[in-house]
């Protein structure tokens, strides 16, 4: 299976996010830093067990 991922979001955890995202900045990839507390606030939302399965 080949997917086609074309754009990135993630959470800013302490400094651990940092690495992550320059590697991920690239032409290749647009990436979005979100806020963890807006997140949890939008409908329909995946947690982690719904994305596991």
């Amino acid at each position: 299976m080949g997917f086609r991922v074309e754009t990135v979001a993630m959470e800013s955890t302490g400094v651990y996010w940092i690495p992550l995202f320059q590697i991920l900045e690239t032409p290749s990839f647009e990436v979005k830093l979100v806020n963890a507390h807006l997140v949890k606030t939008l409908p329909d939302r995946i947690t982690d067990v719904l994305d596991c399965q």
